[in-house]
């Protein structure tokens, strides 16, 4: 059953890839359109997390113009219309890439890697992040030229997750999962890599600090790297600007109000006011299909 699933997988995946990414865009929307319609018990989750959101973007003073029901419905059809497309980039050439994938703050990353310390990098589930792969090819369009590596979460299928490793080593991503431990991603950064993390996946343990105005357990791991590294951290967003087009945005998050020696909540708190600031710039793009704020919150 194992192989026949990575043969599934690799055949589905392999058709994905060879769609234009316009085409992907289109198919994905009729995807999250129809899923949308049939999937009630996400839909509810989808809007309670948007709700938590809205009272903290009000909060800030930037509430969003768009009533909830249609929020969830844009939320829907954007992550169709994300994730499939995200599969054309794998396939295509930097030059390709850049044409529909707009780079803003790439002198963000040129100072820190500068440093000569590597860079972490924090992410989020938001746009079609697999897009991300091609970091390494849009930065040498800039002149810039660093190994690219990401944690990840291993999947079930050995086979399929073999694969997958290769198909990402073949782009120039170097992959490590909690397998590796806590060494080796800190020497891939210490030798100049730029580090990526997606930092908002649920946690059930960790030190809880507020995420959107309310506690939740969080990773301490990227300030932890951080610690380890010396290197700079910068956050990335990846906004919608377009059909089939979007902005890859690059910030240089400031550790300056850092205790000399932070703890574990404060490296915590620093990942999470990153998240809010990357995700607030396009709410929408963002994939808030799972139970981030605790169960209490979705009775």
């Amino acid at each position: 059953m194992d192989y026949f699933l990575y043969l599934i997988g690799r055949v589905v995946v392999a058709l994905l890839q060879l769609l234009p990414v316009g085409l992907s865009y289109r198919v994905g929307l009729s995807v999250g359109w129809v899923s949308w319609k049939l999937l009630g018990k996400r839909r509810k989750v989808v809007r309670q997390n948007l709700e938590i959101v809205n009272e903290w973007l009000r909060a800030q003073g930037r509430p969003l113009d768009l009533e909830i029901e249609m929020q969830v419905r844009e939320v829907f059809l954007r992550s169709g219309a994300n994730l499939l497309a995200g599969f054309s980039f794998a396939r295509m050439s930097a030059s390709r890439v850049d044409s529909c994938l707009e780079l803003e703050g790439i002198e963000a990353l040129r100072s820190a890697l500068s440093e000569g310390k590597g860079a972490i990098i924090l992410l989020a589930h938001m746009g079609p992040w697999e897009a991300l792969t091609q970091l390494p090819s849009l930065a040498k369009l800039a002149g810039i030229d660093a190994a690219f590596g990401a944690m990840y979460r291993p999947l079930n299928n050995r086979r399929l997750d073999d694969w997958m490793k290769t198909q990402r080593a073949s782009r120039g991503t170097t992959l490590f999962s909690r397998n590796d431990g806590f060494h080796k991603p800190v020497d891939f950064i210490k030798t100049g890599g730029m580090l990526g993390i997606l930092a908002d996946q649920r946690m059930r343990q960790g030190a809880r600090v507020p995420y959107f105005g309310v506690d939740v357990p969080s990773s301490p791991i990227p300030g932890l790297f951080q610690r380890r590294s010396g290197a700079p951290m910068l956050s990335v967003a990846i906004e919608t600007v377009g059909k089939a087009g979007w902005r890859l945005q690059i910030k240089r998050l400031d550790l300056a109000h850092l205790s000399e020696k932070p703890s574990r909540e404060e490296y915590a708190a620093v990942s999470n006011q990153a998240l809010e600031s990357l995700l607030s710039i396009s709410v929408l793009d963002g994939f808030w299909f799972h139970r981030r704020f605790g169960k209490e919150r979705y009775l």
